[in-house]
């Protein structure tokens, strides 16, 4: 039996993918989580052989739950990362997380399934949709901070709480969006935010 967790911050998808990864008789979810409430604590609770991770959201708390989930587990390579966005920085992060095996979100059930059970035997995989992506990626114009900033941005918080979240001014978080405006080629925040997701620079 492999045993399965599913993290995805979409509550449809990670319910359509318990479901789906609950019908063959040597898979079990032993738990469907979102990214933010994947602790250590848990993890210590149950026993997962594969943990399949959707890395297209703009929650910085992913990237977190990769981490988790990789420093406690002895092989990254038990970790099936899900994406159409092969650009992001997610993705990015989970690479450097070393891990191996990265599944289109385009895929059929059926090659999902075979995914998890390539992953379970410890084999690593990059899919060819995902791999044409990576090659076609523009680079992003972007400092680590200012994405960060403007991942705030897309999240909806204001400047006053995207300061507070990163311990900088308001003042500094303007001067940051401007400097991003600028640098994407936009003509207002919102317009940066919607050039720098569909680059998948987020």
């Amino acid at each position: 039996m492999i045993n399965i967790m599913v993290v995805a911050d979409a509550p449809l998808l990670r319910s359509a993918l318990a479901m789906a990864l609950s019908c063959p008789d040597d898979l079990e979810v032993v738990a469907d989580v979102s990214s933010v409430d994947v602790t250590k604590e848990l993890l210590q609770d149950l026993r997962v052989d594969v943990f399949i991770v959707d890395l297209d959201t703009l929650s910085a708390s992913v990237t977190d739950a990769v981490n988790v989930i990789t420093n406690l587990q002895a092989d990254p390579g038990t970790v099936l990362a899900l994406t159409t966005v092969a650009a992001s920085s997610a993705f990015r992060h989970a690479l450097g997380c070393q891990v191996r095996a990265f599944l289109s979100k385009e895929c059929h059930v059926d090659d999902l399934l075979a995914a998890v059970r390539r992953v379970s035997a410890g084999e690593g995989f990059i899919t060819p949709e995902i791999a044409v992506s990576v090659m076609n990626a523009r680079t992003s114009p972007l400092t680590p901070r200012e994405r960060d900033v403007l991942r705030l941005a897309a999240e909806g918080r204001s400047v006053r709480e995207i300061a507070a979240a990163l311990f900088l001014t308001p003042g500094t978080i303007r001067t940051y969006l401007s400097t991003i405006t600028h640098k994407v080629g936009a003509r207002s925040r919102l317009d940066a935010i919607r050039i720098a997701t569909e680059a998948n620079w987020l």
